[in-house]
């Protein structure tokens, strides 16, 4: 059964919003990406997205897709979708966001912890959907590598004819209705995960036992703050690795992955990695009721600023 075309607009003309661009173009829908600086320049100039299989392939193929500089509020858009950082949203994009039709559904993709209530209240929370993209993406001399990953996590999206969509253009995805849940639950475990990754980089060896540590320990912390308040540990096997089983186990994870090379060596680690895990920290800590409850992420964010 064929899929209904849908005209959608991607703001964000980074690995992750082209890496969409590129699955649903060749889907059959209409595709739009909203982008700036060399980024748009690169796309205008090249005519669309260059992508290759992997870093080493020499063969690099085009997906031809309109670029442009701002968002054309008056066009229908079936799904403007956001592929760019917490910290990036501001009053006027909420403006453009909040001009466009009414029956245009806008779809978020990024970490957060703070309350989703924010971006409902100005936008009307039916037309907001939530979602987190579960990919490796990344340019490569210019053209775009990229794997939407499709075994252990998943891109998730609290949108069922959406997940169907996505699912139909080959992109791995499942239906999670409760994403404040889910997304405070990840952005806990980021900030432990990604302090060790970056520390391990900066270092380029494994870290100590002390600052693995102190990331699980925030990690675990964050968790404990999910559930003050009132959301569950989503999904359901975090709860037993960063609740109920000892401190050691988490703290024995994230040392061991610092010495595996590959994770260590992520080139995302440095400078990205780095600047998403302080904003999440700070996430964490605004939403906190007290500086008791985030004395050990505090600890954290306090090493890298």
């Amino acid at each position: 059964m064929a899929v209904e075309k849908k005209k959608v607009a991607i703001i964000g003309a980074g690995p992750v919003g082209c890496a969409f661009a590129v699955r649903l173009v060749k889907s059959g829908h209409d595709i739009t990406i909203v982008g700036r600086g060399q980024r748009l320049a690169n796309l205008e100039e090249n005519g669309g997205i260059q992508t290759k299989k992997s870093e080493k392939a020499t063969e690099i193929s085009k997906t031809p897709v309109k670029a442009v500089r701002s968002l054309d509020t008056a066009q229908p858009w079936d799904l403007v979708l956001l592929t760019i950082t917490e910290h990036q949203f501001d009053e006027p994009l909420f403006a453009t966001l909040k001009a466009c039709p009414k029956t245009t559904q806008i779809l978020f993709m990024f970490n957060t912890f703070a309350s989703l209530d924010k971006y409902f209240d100005v936008l009307g929370k039916e037309r907001c959907i939530m979602g987190f993209p579960a990919i490796m993406a990344f340019f490569y001399d210019g053209a775009l590598v990229h794997k939407f990953l499709s075994f252990g996590q998943i891109t998730i999206i609290s949108s069922p004819e959406w997940r169907s969509i996505f699912s139909s253009a080959e992109i791995a995805c499942v239906h999670e209705p409760d994403m404040q849940s889910w997304l405070r639950t990840h952005a806990a475990m980021v900030v432990g995960f990604q302090s060790a990754a970056v520390a391990a980089a900066k270092r380029k060896s494994g870290v100590t036992w002390a600052e693995a540590q102190l990331s699980a320990g925030a990690a675990r912390e964050g968790c404990a703050l999910v559930k003050k308040l009132g959301n569950s540990i989503t999904p359901k096997f975090i709860y037993y690795l960063g609740v109920a089983a000892p401190s050691f186990v988490l703290t024995g994870l994230f040392w061991i992955l610092t010495r595996v090379p590959a994770f260590r060596n992520n080139p995302q680690a440095l400078p990205n990695w780095e600047r998403e895990m302080l904003g999440l920290a700070e996430s964490i800590i605004g939403a906190a009721p007290s500086d008791d409850d985030v004395r050990l992420i505090s600890q954290l964010k306090s090493k890298y600023v």
